[in-house]
């Protein structure tokens, strides 16, 4: 029935189509017969639609670094992109359904999203599964696993098609923990290597699933009898298969690197990941508990965001005072607080974000239809103090995962299809530029580039030249044209990657935060980065080494009709037409605080 009820909830993203990274990843599933020309200039893979290049490179950049030099000349990635950039992901379980999609309906995005439904609906099935296998048959596996079917965190992931991969994972991950129930239980063996089959699956359909290993650790510590030497060997094959996957990981040339603050590698930068584990968990537990998905700080003024934090914090450490004397008490109860707490270690490797918080959630509905249970059956303390408390949080728990959630939903479909429609959509109106390059001087989205190419091959539209985007457009910027083919841009703030001070909420927030996704160059003045008919010269740097004055050296004139100029208007949230200024002269271009 949940299973049921899980396609039903999920019904309204069959109309959703296919949007950035969806479209990103579709030039890579056809023939380049099927793309329009120039597709491979842009960095798509000159052997796209190959089973090997599709199962291996489907995510992310492709491995060799000449689609990295490729990418950049052609602007798919601006001109400031670290040449050591490292983004690719080995996801062969997830690509391997991809390639599925594009074999049997290639061009119908509602199947695809059809195919995304109904892993979900197995997870939700697993979920139930798993409860009662643990929790017992009965209301408490029920709740618990209604709770994780409601949840408004999950629709994200689902109705995104790109992001297939984190709900396979969940799905081999949950196999996982009733494989390794089955071998401890039933002293199965065959349990035991299907277990690390389901764990090998996790990982492979996407990086989170090592997160289920939380389970098995949270298994250990609070289910196992026995010697914590004993305790240890029933984790042992879960490590040696990470251990392979790490291995393989690595040797094969995946990972991310150079990313600025998106991702942290806990094997290769310890000492970073240990000084953000703790506010980042905080964010991780205290959006999956209350319901406030952390990434509304991304629209908030950076010196607000330990405020925030603060505030995640408080509640976890309040839900911590009405959970832990239930904890105490019973093993159940202990092990799904353990999972909660152990799966938000990895979480933390990256930016907070609720789509990725499946692992989580499983814990804590786990330990919060436990906790309500307790309560109304009166195995709770009875001293009348702990009592208005925990009847205060299992009202609010209830109040924010049930109608709360529901309106979560509703609240995360008008949230996405505003963010997609507005930061990562590339112009689609862009008339007649085969043959032309399209420069947006001032841009506060840059890795929106990246998607043109995907956008007008699923629309059927011709490539533009290149595509470029001289600066960031979160502050204000002066442009002079000091010679025929040269523009400077001079920074009204720092550097070309400030933001305007603009309150405590606003959007170009949002933008400067993605920007960081590339990271920013410590430059010199005089530094130079060659690029096909340009050579971008930094004139100046703040203190910090950022460039904040940049001279644009064209190989032919500004005004050539092979160029087609926009600049960001804050004001109509929008590109518009961009008149180079004459020679000698400058114009100055608003940032969002103007």
């Amino acid at each position: 029935m949940l299973a049921l009820g899980a396609i039903l909830v999920m019904v309204p993203a069959l109309k959703t189509g296919l949007f950035a990274d969806d479209l990103m990843q579709r030039p890579v599933e056809l023939q380049p017969s099927q793309l329009p020309p120039r597709m491979q200039e842009t960095g798509n893979p000159v052997d796209s639609g190959s089973f090997s290049t599709v199962l291996f490179d489907l995510f992310g950049f492709n491995r060799d670094p000449h689609y990295l030099v490729l990418a950049k000349n052609y602007g798919t990635l601006p001109w400031w992109t670290p040449n050591d950039l490292h983004l690719s992901l080995c996801r062969p379980v997830a690509a391997f359904t991809h390639w599925l999609d594009y074999r049997f309906f290639p061009d119908s995005p509602a199947l695809m999203h059809a195919h995304n439904i109904a892993w979900f609906a197995a997870v939700v099935f697993l979920v139930a599964l798993v409860y009662r296998q643990l929790l017992g048959a009965g209301a408490i596996a029920g709740l618990a696993a209604l709770l994780f079917l409601l949840d408004g965190y999950t629709y994200f992931p689902v109705m995104f098609v790109a992001n297939r991969g984190f709900i396979m994972a969940l799905f081999f991950g949950l196999l996982y923990l009733y494989e390794h129930h089955q071998w401890r239980s039933l002293k199965s063996r065959s349990a035991l290597v299907l277990s690390g089959v389901f764990l090998g699956l996790s990982v492979f359909a996407e990086e989170g699933g090592a997160a289920a290993f939380a389970f098995i650790v949270a298994y250990a510590l609070v289910l196992e009898s026995g010697s914590w030497r004993q305790r240890a060997f029933t984790v042992l094959p879960s490590v040696l298969v990470l251990v392979l996957w790490r291995t393989i990981y690595v040797l094969a040339g995946y990972g991310l690197s150079h990313i600025g603050a998106f991702y942290i590698d806990p094997l290769n930068e310890p000492f970073r990941f240990a000084r953000e584990l703790l506010p980042r968990m905080m964010q991780v537990l205290g959006g999956q508990l209350t319901g406030v998905p952390p990434e509304i700080l991304f629209a908030v003024k950076p010196s607000l965001h330990p405020v925030a934090v603060a505030l995640y914090g408080v509640c976890v450490a309040a839900a911590l005072v009405v959970f832990l004397p239930w904890v105490r008490r019973d093993k159940l109860a202990a092990f799904w607080f353990t999972v909660m707490v152990l799966a938000a270690i990895p979480e933390s490797s990256l930016v907070p974000i609720s789509k990725n918080f499946g692992f989580v959630a499983i814990g804590a509905y786990g330990l919060i239809a436990s906790f309500v249970a307790a309560l109304f059956n009166r195995r709770l303390p009875e001293q009348r103090a702990y009592r208005v408390l925990a009847w205060s949080a299992c009202m609010l728990l209830l109040l924010v995962h049930v109608p709360g959630a529901i309106a979560g939903r509703i609240v995360t479909v008008k949230a996405a299809s505003f963010f997609f429609a507005h930061a990562n959509q590339p112009p689609r109106d862009w008339p007649d530029i085969e043959n032309q390059n399209v420069i947006v001087v001032n841009f506060p989205a840059p890795l929106a580039s990246g998607y043109v190419p995907g956008y007008k091959a699923y629309y059927h539209q011709s490539l533009p030249r290149t595509v470029r985007v001289l600066v960031p457009g979160c502050t204000g910027f002066i442009v002079q044209r000091t010679d025929d083919k040269t523009l400077v841009v001079q920074s009204q703030g720092p550097n070309i990657f400030s933001c305007d001070d603009i309150g405590p909420v606003h959007f170009a927030y949002v933008f400067n935060i993605c920007n960081m996704l590339l990271g920013r160059p410590e430059c010199q003045t005089g530094d130079q980065f060659q690029l096909t008919g340009l050579t971008v010269e930094v004139l100046k740097s703040d203190a910090a080494g950022l460039p904040s004055r940049v001279a644009f050296h064209f190989e032919t004139s500004l005004d050539s009709p092979a160029f087609r100029w926009f600049w960001w208007d804050w004001r109509t949230f929008s590109t518009q037409p961009f008149k180079t200024p004459d020679l000698g002269q400058s114009i100055t271009l608003a940032g969002p605080a103007h």
